[in-house]
Parts: structure tokens; sequence; C-alpha cells
């Protein structure tokens, strides 16, 4: 099957798997999203960025959360205003869908809102985070291209399938959150990066390294991520940069540093701290716990990558396969692993596990397609993947079993009959106090597994090699 052809049903499938699963027993409207939905809100009816208003007039009825109070999401700026604490890029980017569903959503008939068993505002509502969906569906699109370029385009396809329907990226794909966004910025990244050097031109490397710029608008978070993705694309394409003129270099350099400039000063005028409305009070960083982060983002049992997604098991043998070539595609992963890592919420709160990695996945995935050449790993593969679509068929029917209850359970394994709860009880619930030493010794024998791979997938050798 040709590449164009796979780089259209790929995003189609995921799609389709994830609206139906969207049509029942999910969370809807709940946690930050209906707070930046207010900020769409207040931009829309208002034309300005103050929520106070917006809460007290229950315009959350506009997205089906009528009675929504904004908590700890918005507080006084040094002028008296009440803003969003959260970051206003996202609301920024969904304002013209956000429009166009909710005012449409007051033209439909109330037979037909009976028919579909949706209120007027949720319905909305699932017309932006089906928008979301669209936009992740089109970041898989440019995988498969990316991919394809060192693999065969069928390998492409199947990575970026099953990284698609597998969580994070299908657990986060409908959700109104900055890491939707960030994904499909950091897809067209990937897409840019495996592109031959005569494939590129200024306008294609100008209009990614302006999205790369953009991001820190998003989350603040992505604030020292914009400078790992640009040196990932320098480093792939130095020659390229090498021959072009020093007015480009400078609109590259602007592109990334004055939306990064013109939002601090703007924070700091309003909130009176670089850090922005989050970091008014304090830091929210705790280095002394990088180690417990790190562990819980990839181990622990109701939070961590590996635990919705044991097929990111098989990443370090893939990794250590192609290191020299992709080596330095670990500077942008480390530039937002290792800040998530001593933030006091890795956990991320009220979502879906292993949120703050939805936009490394891209980055993280690809030397498998090429590492999928060797037997040892296509071998090791097809017993993970078996596993990973059982989880997949759980998560699908029982959507709620993504949102972990933190009390040291996981629903969507201890669904799966004896591997599931066995492969649960591997995994340390480091969220709830389970010992450090626990995640170490898994890393350790997950380190040692992979070198045994690697070794066994060097003698068996490469297939087209």
């Amino acid at each position: 099957m040709g590449l164009r052809r796979l780089s259209v049903l790929v995003p189609l499938a995921f799609f389709l798997v994830v609206w139906t699963l969207t049509t029942h027993g999910k969370f809807s409207n709940s946690g930050d999203e209906p707070h930046y939905l207010m900020v769409a809100e207040s931009l829309v009816s208002d034309g300005d960025l103050d929520v106070a208003n917006n809460y007290r007039n229950g315009d959350g009825r506009w997205f089906g959360n009528e009675t929504l109070e904004p908590g700890p999401h918005a507080r006084t700026t040094l002028d008296g205003r009440v803003w969003s604490t959260h970051d206003v890029g996202l609301p920024i980017v969904l304002v013209p869908v956000y429009a166009a569903a909710t005012r449409a959503s007051v033209l439909l008939p109330d037979s037909w809102l009976e028919r579909i068993r949706q209120p007027r505002g949720l319905f909305a509502y699932s017309l932006v985070s089906l928008s979301l969906v669209v936009l992740t569906a089109t970041g898989l699109g440019l995988l498969v291209n990316a991919f394809s370029r060192h693999a065969s385009s069928a390998r492409a396809a199947l990575v970026v399938l099953v990284v698609g329907l597998s969580p994070p990226v299908l657990s986060h794909a409908f959700l109104v959150f900055p890491e939707t966004v960030a994904f499909f910025i950091v897809c067209s990244v990937v897409w840019l990066a495996m592109r031959p050097d005569s494939e590129l031109t200024r306008w294609r490397v100008s209009m990614v390294v302006a999205a790369i710029g953009l991001m820190p608008w998003l989350h603040r978070k992505y604030s020292f991520l914009v400078f790992g993705l640009v040196f990932l694309l320098a480093a792939r394409h130095t020659g390229w940069f090498r021959r072009q003129r020093p007015g480009l270099l400078g609109l590259v350099a602007l592109l990334v540093l004055l939306p990064q400039a013109i939002l601090h000063a703007w924070t700091l005028q309003s909130w009176g701290t670089l850090g922005g409305p989050q970091m008014v009070d304090t830091l929210p960083f705790a280095p002394a716990n990088a180690l417990r982060g790190g562990l819980g983002l990839l181990f622990d049992r109701e939070r961590g990558l590996v635990a919705y997604a044991p097929v990111y098991l098989l990443l370090p043998a893939c990794w250590a396969l192609w290191w020299k070539e992709y080596r330095t595609w670990l500077v942008p992963i480390a530039t937002l692993f290792l800040p998530m890592t001593v933030f006091s919420v890795w956990s991320a709160g009220f979502s879906p596990a292993a949120r703050y990695l939805v936009p490394l996945v891209p980055l993280a995935a690809a030397p498998v397609a090429q590492a999928l050449r060797y037997g040892a790993i296509r071998i090791a593969a097809l017993g993970i993947v078996i596993f990973q679509a059982a989880i997949i068929v759980v998560v699908w029917r029982y959507p709620r079993t993504l949102w972990p209850k933190e009390e040291a359970t996981n629903d969507a394994l201890a669904s799966i009959p004896w591997i599931g709860h066995v492969y649960e009880r591997l995994l340390p619930s480091i969220l709830t106090g389970d010992s450090i030493a626990w995640g170490v010794t898994v890393l350790v024998v997950l380190a040692a597994a992979s070198a045994a791979l690697v070794w066994r997938a060097r003698r068996s050798g490469v297939e087209g090699a």
C-alpha cells in the first residue's frame, strides 16, 4: 500500500477509534478543561481575558458546566483584573472552533439533541473535543510520512498506529489540554527533521520554527523544550542552515526568542513575577524529588507511562540499536522530561496517565520503525503489542479506566485476566507511597532485559540492511 494512502488511513482509523471512545463513559469537561474554555468564552463574548463576570454569570453553560466555580483556576492580577491561572495560548488557538461550536449549538432543535442524548452545552464541548482529535490525527499523518523516510511505509504506519491508539496519545487526544496542540507541533518538528536537506524550504522551516516559538504560550513548561526542538532541527540540518543567508538565521532566532520575551515581559507586568500566576506564592519545584518524579512518570502503577502503554518498554532497546543516529534527539526529550520530574505535581492532577509526556512521544518513537528490521525486536514487539491491544480494548470499552483513582490500583490492567493483574502488581505505586527502591529495581530489570534484547537483535541481524 502506498505511503500517501497510509498517511490518510492511519489518521482516519485513529479518528474513528477515538471518536467512538468519546461517545461513552469518559469524564467530560472536567479538571482544567472547563477553565481553559472559560477563557475562550471571555475572548468570544467580551474580547478580554477577565473571567470574573463569566464565572459570575454562569457562562459555563455554553460548554455544559453552568455551575463552574473559579476556585484556584483564577486569581486577581496586579491591576485588579481576574485572569485565569492557566496560560492563554490554548484558548486563543481554540477560539474559532469554540465560537462556531457554542453559537451553532444554539441553533440545533431540541429534538436533535434528545436523539444524540446530549445537552446543548456538552454538544458544543464535544465539537471542540473532536477538533482536537482531528489535530492529533493530522499529527499522526505527519509521523507516518516522517518515519517512512527511514523504514518501509508499512512499518512506519504500524508504529504510528500503535503509538496513536495507545496512551498517552489516545487518552489525551480528545481533552482540552495544551499537550494536544503541543503534540501536533512536535509531530511537525519530527516531520521536518526527518526530511532531506533538498526538501527543506525557507517557508517550511519558518512555519515550523514559528510554531515552536509559540509553545510557551500554550504552557510555560515548554520554555526549555523550545530550545531543545530548535537544537534538533539545527543538528539534523546543519549543512542547510550553514548555506542560508544571515537574514534567515536572524528570522529563526527572532521567531524563537521574541514570543518568549513578550510572554515573560507581559507576565511580569501582570503578575509581578516571570513565572506566572502559579508561581506568585512559591516555586512549585522540588529538585530533591527528581528521582521519585522520574520513576513515577515512567513506572507508576497509576500515573506512569508503561502502566497503560507497555509498548514503550521496547524503547530502550530500539534507542540502543540506533543510538548513533538518534542520540541528539535526547536533548529535546530531556528539556521537558527533567523539569517535569521536579515539578511538585508530576502526576498532573485529574488527568489520564503520563500527561506531561504526550509531546515527547513523536521524539521517543522515532527509531522504532527502523529497529523493527531486527528479527528479535519484531518477536518481542509482537507479544507486547498483543498485550497493548488488550489494554486498548479495555479502555475503549471503559474510558473512565484511563483516569487513575489514586488508590494504588489500575482498573484497566485489573480488567485483563491474569497477565494484567500480574503486570499491575509488578509496578510500584509511587504516587501513593511505595518505595523508590521498587521503582529503581524495575528500571534496572528493564535495562538488563533491553541489553539482552539488543545483544540478541544484533546477532539475528538486520533485514534489508
